[in-house]
Formats: structure tokens, C-alpha cells, sequence
């Protein structure tokens, strides 16, 4: 009678990694010759292949802090390391060498934007990572500049680095129609025949969210209360050479799934009723106008009407 025995091998992720970022290794008759490898240090989430997860959104009205978790990771043959200490920072340079590849204007963090809390990281013996935190101060951004602080490794304890996983791209997106605008905000729970409803508002102020160059995330009071605070109206255009054009409104894939998950129906979409680009790029294209509005059945059957209008300071 033949048997047939299976053989399961355990490889660790950290091993896994390694094989694939030390090449071709020796083998012969099954055997895979762990000796002939060298320990890699990486960053986790790092390499242009991760730029766009790099981004970071922002709100520049906003003092609350954004935290970044950077993770550094040993890919070893064997947990039976002693401690290793790897050293990061911000690696100016890599803007430069990404604009000048790209044709983007990106420029670099202004010193009071952030802080790196740990600059030197250490993997204690037989484990395989270490983190520290890179925070972010949205409020000492420019919302019309576009920014990267790249986070790289500079020193990997002894370490080889790979070729292409030791630099996090960490970008804002700057858009030319960001900023602080007055707002007011009209909500009616019918038609627009009706009263409007004690929450509406004027002379608030908002600052729109850039989520690329020509797209702005515009605020509505509505949303943000009973779908997500982070939910809006999508405002995309066209930008030529500081000439505006292709206005065009609707719900952005978040406030989209929030929506349908809030048993909203969308019995208008979002429609922009009027705009006026005023001013220009130098004042920051002050007393521009956008008014818009759409019409939702919430969960109960009941229709709420939501008018928009902000006014750019």
C-alpha cells in the first residue's frame, strides 16, 4: 500500500518577507538555506506604491491633532536577534526627487506642523517591530499649498534596507478654492414652502476638505449630524492655469455609503444652483460663492430639504 505524507513548513511573515526581498536563495532537494540571507529593516506602509494611502486629509480650521503611527519592521531568518535601534527622519530630499519626477509642486512641512516624537526606534531582542508617532498640526497648514513630509530610514542598526519600502510618503493635497468660508445653512423638513427648521444657521464658517487639486468636500449641517461628521457634497472642477471651469456637485463615496447605511433615500441629488469665482489666486480667490441643495427621505419617510451657501473669506 502507498502512503503519502504530507509535510506542512511554518514560516513566520517576517520570514516570508525576507525570501522576497533577499532574491533567489539556495536550495537543493527541498532544503531552503536560511544562512545565506541578511536581515532586512522596512517601513511599514512605505514606497510610492502607497502614496495615495499616504494622504492625509486635513482640515485647516481645525486645532485638533492628526497622529500617524510609524511602524519599523525586522524581516529576520530567526526571532533569536539581539535588540536593534533604527533610526528615521525626515528626508528632505525626497521631495525634490519626487517633483522633478512627477511634475507636482509639493513643498515641505513648515518646522511648527509637525512633530516626530522618536527618531531613533528600537526592536527589542526576538521581536520584530517598533513604533513611534508622527503628529500632524492641520491648523499650521496652508489649505491652497500642497505638502509631503517624507519619513525615511537613514540608519538601520546594522540592518540592510531595501531598495524600494524605506521612505513613507506622507502628503496634503492643496487646492486653490480651500480656505475659510462664511457659511449659512437652511434645512426645511418638507419642501421649501414650509418654515425652516429651528437648526439652520448663518455666519457660521467652514473650511471645505481638499481630497485632491480640483475637489473640495463642501459642508452641510444635515449630514454631518446624522450621517458622518466627515459627510458632504463633492465640489470637482476644472482648473486651467488658475481658470475655473466644469463645476459639478454630488455625493462622495463616504456620505454615500453613510447615506444607504442610515436608511436615507436621495430623492434629489445635489444640484449646484449658483457659483461666482471671484478675486484671484493672490487673495486667495476671496468672495467666491457655491449655494446648493438636495432633498433626502430619511429613515421615517419624512422629506428634509438641505440649501447650502458659503462664501469664501
Amino acid at each position: 500500500m502507498n502512503k503519502r505524507i504530507l509535510k506542512t513548513v511554518k514560516i513566520s511573515i517576517p520570514a516570508v518577507l525576507l525570501m522576497v526581498l533577499s532574491g533567489c536563495l539556495k536550495t537543493h532537494d527541498g532544503f531552503i538555506d536560511f544562512t545565506q540571507t541578511s536581515d532586512f529593516v522596512i517601513l511599514t506602509g512605505s514606497g510610492l506604491g502607497n502614496f495615495k494611502a499616504s494622504n492625509i486629509l486635513v482640515n485647516t480650521s481645525s486645532p485638533d491633532t492628526i497622529r500617524n503611527t510609524i511602524t519599523v519592521d525586522l524581516a529576520s531568518k530567526d526571532n533569536s536577534n539581539g535588540a536593534v535601534t533604527v533610526t528615521i527622519g525626515v528626508d528632505a530630499a525626497v521631495i525634490n526627487s519626487y517633483n522633478s519626477a512627477n511634475g507636482t509642486n509639493f513643498q515641505p512641512f513648515p518646522a511648527n506642523a509637525y512633530t516626530l516624537k522618536d527618531s531613533k526606534l528600537t526592536i527589542p531582542a526576538g521581536q520584530h517591530y517598533a513604533s513611534t508617532t508622527l503628529e500632524i498640526y492641520q491648523n499650521k497648514l496652508d489649505p491652497t499649498i500642497s505638502y509631503m513630509i517624507p519619513i525615511s530610514i537613514t540608519d538601520g542598526g546594522g540592518k540592510q534596507l531595501s531598495s524600494n519600502q524605506n521612505t513613507i510618503y506622507y502628503n496634503v493635497i492643496g487646492n486653490p478654492l480651500a480656505g475659510l468660508y462664511t457659511w449659512n445653512f437652511t434645512r426645511y423638513n418638507g419642501d421649501t414652502t414650509v418654515a425652516p427648521n429651528g437648526s439652520s444657521f448663518t455666519g457660521a464658517t467652514a473650511s471645505p476638505v481638499p481630497t485632491g487639486p480640483t475637489t473640495l468636500i463642501l459642508p452641510d449641517s444635515y449630514l454631518q449630524t446624522f450621517v458622518d461628521a466627515s459627510a458632504g457634497v463633492e465640489l470637482d472642477f476644472t482648473n486651467n492655469n488658475g481658470v475655473f471651469s466644469n463645476f459639478t456637485v454630488k455625493f462622495d463615496a463616504n456620505t454615500t455609503a453613510g447615506l444607504a447605511a442610515g436608511g436615507f433615500t436621495v430623492a434629489t441629488a445635489p444640484i449646484l444652483l449658483s457659483y461666482q469665482i471671484s478675486g484671484n489666486a493672490a487673495n486667495h480667490y476671496a468672495g467666491t460663492t457655491f449655494r446648493y441643495y438636495f432633498v433626502l427621505i430619511n429613515s421615517s419617510g419624512g422629506t428634509r430639504t438641505l440649501v447650502d451657501k458659503i462664501v469664501k473669506q
